[in-house]
């Protein structure tokens, strides 16, 4: 079995394992992690509705304008299914007895139930801790918004931040994950500090460990200042607050 695995310890690196979301798939395979998706801190879910939802917690897999995405790793092609409602729409009401299609389209994204009523693959996060009020305005969202529209979550920091855009891949420890889809093995990289302290403080020219984390956050920089594999989403609409809030959450819970 191929195992992929980055050796960089970058935060966010993987979010493309939630590349099966709301896309028919295989039942999951024997011994692979279903990724139930971490609850959000009240304080901060409650501004997390549509289309600041969709950006924290979708864009990176599934793009910002809705269509996908194709990333390439160690030989492998993984696609990111595009979420158009009109190819929704026409997948979720082949059978109507299974509800209308935004119940069908719920039902994928908080219990990982694909048009059929099977599993989606492991990969996809079970969203179940969203409330009825936010998977509703999701939905609408994805039907009926402007996908060129842009809602940052202001208010979202530290914690929040974690639990809604990083969990889901490396795990509410922080200490990453492993996932099996296609016969190989993708694992996410550890966010532990220590760990990251050893990576960024080989070249300190570059700048503290925390700016140089900030710096592979937001512009997608691995400690020698590459450019990380396209899978890193670059978080750049991030305010520098949020990225403070952020890499301390990391410093202070992941030692």
């Amino acid at each position: 079995m191929k195992t992929i695995q980055r050796s960089l310890q970058i935060l966010c690196l993987f979010p493309v394992l939630l590349a099966a979301a709301c896309a028919p798939a295989s039942t999951p395979l024997p011994g692979a992690v279903t990724t139930e998706a971490p609850t959000v801190p009240a304080a901060a879910s409650a501004e997390l509705t549509g289309t600041a939802l969709y950006q924290f917690s979708c864009a990176a897999c599934h793009g910002k304008d809705h269509t996908g995405s194709t990333f390439e790793l160690a030989g492998q092609t993984i696609k990111v299914p595009g979420l158009d409602w009109d190819n929704m729409n026409r997948s979720f009401k082949a059978d109507p007895s299974r509800g209308s299609v935004p119940e069908q389209v719920a039902l994928a994204i908080t219990k990982g139930q694909d048009a059929g009523g099977g599993e989606l693959n492991s990969m996809m996060p079970r969203w179940s801790a969203l409330s009825q009020a936010q998977v509703d305005s999701l939905i609408q969202y994805i039907q009926t918004e402007d996908p060129t529209n842009e809602a940052t979550a202001t208010n979202l920091m530290g914690e929040g931040l974690f639990r809604t855009s990083c969990a889901a891949c490396h795990g509410m420890d922080g200490a990453g994950k492993t996932f099996d889809k296609d016969g190989n093995t993708i694992a996410t990289p550890s966010l532990h500090w220590s760990e990251l302290r050893q990576t960024f403080s080989r070249d300190p020219n570059r700048g503290s460990v925390p700016e140089q984390i900030a710096l592979a956050i937001t512009t997608g920089q691995d400690e020698s200042g590459a450019q990380l594999n396209t899978m890193m989403p670059r978080w750049s609409f991030l305010s520098q607050a949020q990225v403070d809030s952020l890499v301390q959450y990391l410093q202070t819970t992941f030692k």
